[in-house]
């Protein structure tokens, strides 16, 4: 079995060489984060997510950050 293997419910395992990917998979179970939604016509936020393609900057950045 695969110690990183996709669970969104289990957070990634530190095995001394994975540590950007860990501090990465740790900032995003500890602070959640949240897909970029599409805006309808007037603004309002809608259910549906937003393609990784046509994020902003400042979404794309966010990101990182986690």
């Amino acid at each position: 079995m695969d110690k990183e293997g996709g669970f969104v419910n289990r957070p990634p395992l530190l095995d001394g060489s994975n540590y950007d990917n860990w501090k990465s998979g740790m900032s995003a179970v500890l602070k959640g984060w949240d897909n970029p939604l599409t805006l309808d016509a007037v603004g309002n936020r809608t259910d549906v997510l937003k393609a990784e393609e046509k994020w902003t900057s400042a979404e794309d950045e966010l990101t990182l950050g986690i």
